[in-house]
């Protein structure tokens, strides 16, 4: 039930099938790449920095399997 609750929320927050969401992952993860071909390991730059609109991962899905 709780997995129904979430896709319930997500869809009240983005929509069904949100493609502008699917194409900022697309390119946020393509920069990453072309970002990191440069860096240091140290250095690297996750994905979600390029994501303006994207929120903060609050909770781990480990910490969701414990609930």
């Amino acid at each position: 039930m709780l997995e129904v609750r979430q896709w319930a929320e997500y869809r009240y927050i983005r929509g069904s099938l949100n493609v502008g969401r699917r194409v900022e992952q697309s390119v946020a993860n393509m920069m990453a790449i072309h970002i990191n071909m440069d860096r240091e390991f140290a250095n690297h730059i996750e994905p979600l920095e390029l994501m303006p609109h994207e929120d903060d991962v609050e909770i781990g899905f480990e910490a969701q399997i414990d609930d």
